[in-house]
């Protein structure tokens, strides 16, 4: 058992008569009760039974039950008390530490608001050699982080940590002590960036600190969807709507880069621990475990990086941890003065990977369906937290997103310019994403459009095809294809583009029936033509 300052909780006699006659108690005298476990009727009348009645029960007490012995103490001392209102109130009289008391900048919590943005010097600030004469280094996260280091070692195991009083951390409803909490009665952290060298996490490289840990990569653990921007404005301050898109995702295909994210959730029950050390929970998942122990730090664009559930991003999945507490309580009975005292006198708190349904375990969604199925949060508290850890991928969140938005996915071309003759995936003209492709044009209405009435056909150009792809690589999004042949008849140009990844049959061949360029005036121009490596044009890449 690891030692702890008393946590006190006092209830005192008062003198008065109660509103409902109580039943005569039958021993008389002081008494001490000390156990480990839960506040509730079921433990206290076990303890009452074991320490208290059992053994000093004589004669008087015959035909009556520990339960009724307790009730009865309880009700001399404390008038129309009940066991859950004593256990109510050392729960509630809990000491806490503020939460400005682990990085002790200010009271008003203007740093800490700074951190969970995403902004705070602990997260600008980097590792280098280049501000010393001698090539000593600064800005070391073990030295600027000592701070969370001793909160962790001390407080945030054996003591209750306050639940931070900033608008991450409060949505529209309150708990039962009339407390800003989360609706979803879940929190989470998304980091873009590793700081730290040397701790087997994120590749922030310890031999080129200057160079490479400006900007390095935590561990990926998640696929970023989209940010809404709305969601977060009480936090951020943004007062801007829409929806901030991050197609693709990094170990699949490149797209929005590393990404880690990581949460907790607790019970609605104020005096669950899980809600009571909710405080600690943020704190070790927050400041130490990823930014002190793996120098995780900074936020996705648009968003806080901490905040309710409700507040961030939408992601595929986010990491988890809970809280383990176990609990030391003292119940005395003073029969000279008539008060009764009952305190939290020694806290242990362990942190550990969620256990979640279905044995998924590190999984927030997962843990927050294991509360549920406890009866522990409600079924729509679930469902909202699972509209933005999606548990699956990004296809249907950002489908639905937009929808609420009354947008939709295409591209705002001009009409006079430019004619839509084909969209695939999110581009589809018929708005399903699931279909290959739809054609406005066949192709024999294609060759037709692109045949230039004129003598010299050798020496015209047969037309331009815009090509837009949202979720390529930047240089890949925007393409002009310049036809140089004419398209042959019976030649279906407009499915080779689509859906081949070959020449045609000689009939698409680049060099010879057409070339590709960045920009529409380079096309109209012919001026600085793509060019490929060795003169290989692969197929299989330039329309996917």
């Amino acid at each position: 058992m690891k030692i702890s300052s008393r946590a006190l909780a006092y209830i005192s006699i008062l003198a008065g008569a109660s509103s409902t006659a109580a039943a005569e108690k039958c021993l008389s005298g002081s008494f001490i009760l000390e156990y480990e476990g839960d506040c509730d009727r079921e433990t206290l009348v076990e303890v009452f039974n074991d320490q208290v009645f059992g053994p000093a029960k004589s004669s008087a007490c015959d035909g009556v039950t520990a339960e009724e012995e307790l009730v009865a103490q309880l009700a001399a001392a404390v008038p129309s008390t009940t066991i859950e209102e004593f256990c109510a109130n050392i729960y509630k009289s809990q000491p806490e530490v503020p939460f400005t008391d682990i990085l002790k900048k200010d009271e008003n919590m203007t740093y800490e608001k700074a951190f969970f943005l995403g902004h705070s010097s602990l997260q600008e600030e980097v590792e280098t050699t280049y501000e010393t004469s001698d090539g000593s280094a600064t800005s070391v996260l073990k030295e600027d982080g000592e701070l969370v280091r001793a909160h962790y070692q001390g407080s945030a195991q054996f003591k209750k940590t306050e639940w931070p009083k900033l608008p991450n951390f409060a949505s529209s409803g309150t708990d039962s002590h009339g407390q800003p909490t989360c609706t979803t009665s879940a929190a989470m952290c998304c980091w873009t960036k590793d700081r730290q060298a040397a701790d087997n996490n994120g590749n922030c490289n310890r031999n080129t600190y200057s160079e490479n840990c400006v900007d390095s990569n935590p561990g990926d653990n998640t696929d970023l969807c989209f940010v809404d921007l709305e969601r977060g404005e009480a936090s951020t301050g943004n007062q801007q709507t829409g929806i901030v898109g991050f197609p693709g995702d990094q170990n699949r295909d490149g797209g929005e880069g590393a990404i880690h994210c990581h949460g907790l959730a607790w019970a609605n029950d104020v005096d669950d621990s899980s809600a009571r050390y909710k405080g600690n929970n943020l704190f070790f998942v927050s400041m130490y475990d990823h930014m002190y122990q793996r120098g995780y730090v900074e936020n996705v664009p648009g968003a806080p990086m901490c905040g309710c559930v409700e507040q961030m991003p939408t992601v595929t999945r986010s990491d988890c941890t809970e809280i383990d507490a176990t609990e030391r309580f003292k119940i005395t009975y003073d029969s000279t003065t008539n008060e009764i005292e009952g305190r939290i006198a020694l806290v242990d708190i362990n942190f550990n990977a969620c256990q979640g349904i279905n044995h998924r375990n590190n999984d927030l969604w997962a843990y927050m369906g294991r509360l549920f199925y406890e009866g522990k949060i409600e079924n729509t508290q679930w469902g909202e937290a699972g509209r933005i850890i999606t548990n699956s991928d990004c296809d249907y969140a950002v489908e639905e997103a937009l929808s609420k938005k009354a947008l939709e996915p295409g591209y705002d071309y001009d009409v006079s310019q430019w004619t839509n003759i084909a969209g695939r995936d999110n581009f589809n003209v018929n708005g399903d994403i699931n279909e290959l492709q739809v054609a406005t044009f066949g192709a024999e209405a294609l060759r037709l459009a692109m045949t230039t009435q004129t003598a010299n056909l050798a020496e015209a150009p047969h037309g331009i095809i815009r090509r837009m792809c949202a979720t390529c690589d930047p240089n890949m999004k925007e393409i002009f294809y310049r036809r140089l042949t004419p398209i042959p008849d019976g030649y279906d140009l407009l499915y080779n583009i689509l859906h081949q990844r070959n020449d045609g049959g000689g009939n698409n061949r680049w060099n010879e029936d057409f070339h590709l360029y960045s920009t529409y005036e380079d096309a109209v121009n012919d001026e600085n033509r793509w060019l490929c490596p060795n003169n290989s044009f692969n197929y299989g890449a330039t329309f996917d």
